[in-house]
């Protein structure tokens, strides 16, 4: 037993050594590679020089992949594939804590705020059965309440051309398409709300717009009703009610969006911020939301959108113009008049390599007697400490509707955006 028990003792202290013998592991997001926090000295007896801690750039070419085996490793989120490569799945997760408060003129002049978890999403994604078929699933347990934010399947027509079925984001504004992981301040415009974004179950053609194509385009037809879920009661049993809870709408109101724009060669136009330095990058594109007046309720409107975004040497600036009519006639559906019309202007500069300064002005006007103006000043500054993965972003945002004042509603804003 004493031989045992020094055996054992020998093997548990010399863990520690090979431990230490091991490789640094590489971290993919955003390129770059953890070092040890150890002192190793060189074979020449020199200290070598320290590590570089600036963060890599968000949207740099990446590392190769973390390779544990042949179908395993890390590549901008954690893999497994097939020895063929037919089928993958990669899984990704983000995290968003945030400290939120606001002070309201009415009904009183008090600040009220929480600490909130705003988002966290886990995103599972790959091909099924070759390259040609590809998936993704993205749900999100932020504010305590499980939900589905998307579930589609891509499947490839011919050469670049794509049919895509499920539910994800309306491609109508490039605000609403950029993730909200990857956006400079910590919330989009008010004219994002203000003219309908969100996620809807359809199928469109597309070509791979999220990827920023020379010429990109997507056009599609879509519910029209998003994606919340509503409770449904039937009443045909009254001793044995049936509750249901669906987002598939009752009267079919489908909603036709169409989108196309133009790229310059390396810009990332879904991603804010000029992490990536570089000379000059645009991007720019046009939409439309057409709503047939299907299901009688003479509530239809169309929607038209221009939007952009620059960068440059550490500069960038976007923006969007927005129009949106509503049907006036009874069962007419050509009858509409201008409703709104709405702006945002967006413009941020790399102060240092982890520090950017952000501002936004925004406004929706409404064109017709009884609709509401509403106009935004924002100001910020993010720390990005691992690009879009790992950054701090806090900002105050002043809010003016009709006649008041801009102090009558204040917001602040701090949080995080954690993720791999």
């Amino acid at each position: 037993m004493r031989h045992l028990r020094a055996g054992l003792a020998v093997c548990l202290l010399a863990i520690p050594a090979l431990a230490s013998a091991q490789p640094a592991d590489e971290d993919e997001t955003g390129g770059g590679t953890v070092h040890e926090s150890d002192e190793v000295i060189g074979p020449d007896g020199t200290e070598p020089a320290p590590p570089d801690d600036t963060p890599p750039p968000d949207d740099a070419a990446p590392a190769a992949p973390i390779a544990t085996g042949g179908n395993t490793g890390y590549d901008k989120g954690f893999f497994i594939k097939s020895d063929d490569g037919k089928f993958s799945l990669k899984i990704k997760a983000r995290v968003q804590p945030y400290l939120a408060m606001a002070r309201s003129k009415t009904p009183a002049a008090d600040w009220t705020g929480a600490f909130e978890i705003r988002r966290a999403r886990l995103i599972l994604e790959g091909n099924l059965h070759g390259d040609d078929l590809r998936y993704k699933i993205q749900t999100d347990f932020g504010k305590g309440n499980p939900s589905l934010k998307d579930w589609y399947a891509d499947a490839r027509l011919s050469g670049s051309t794509w049919v895509r079925a499920g539910q994800w984001k309306r491609p109508f504004s490039r605000q609403q398409i950029t993730s909200s992981g990857k956006l400079e301040l910590a919330d989009r415009a008010i004219t994002d709300k203000g003219f309908g974004a969100g996620r809807d179950i359809g199928i469109a053609l597309h070509n791979g717009y999220e990827d920023s194509p020379a010429i990109e385009w997507i056009v599609g037809v879509w519910n029209g009703t998003g994606d919340a879920s509503s409770f449904a009661v039937d009443l045909t049993d009254p001793d044995d009610p049936t509750i249901s809870v669906s987002n598939v709408p009752r009267e079919f109101k489908p909603a036709f969006v169409g989108r196309v724009g133009l790229n310059s060669d390396g810009i990332k136009g879904y991603s804010e911020a000029d992490l990536e330095g570089g000379p000059l990058r645009w991007a720019a594109a046009a939409s439309f939301w057409g709503e047939g007046d299907f299901d009688r309720d003479d509530a239809s409107n169309d929607k038209f959108e221009l939007d952009f975004i620059v960068k440059a040497q550490g500069f960038s600036g976007s923006g969007a113009l927005y129009a949106m009519t509503r049907q006036a006639g009874t069962h007419v559906l050509s009858d509409q008049e201008l409703a709104y019309i709405g702006f945002h202007l967006q413009t941020g500069y790399m102060i240092k390599p982890t520090w950017q300064g952000i501002a936004r002005f925004a406004m929706i006007d409404g064109r017709v007697d009884g609709l509401r103006d509403t106009k935004e000043i924002t100001a910020g500054a993010s720390y990005y400490g691992w690009g879009h993965d790992a950054k701090i972003q806090g900002d105050v945002t002043l809010l003016k509707v009709d006649d008041g004042k801009f102090t009558d509603a204040i917001r602040f804003q701090l949080g995080a955006n954690i993720g791999f």
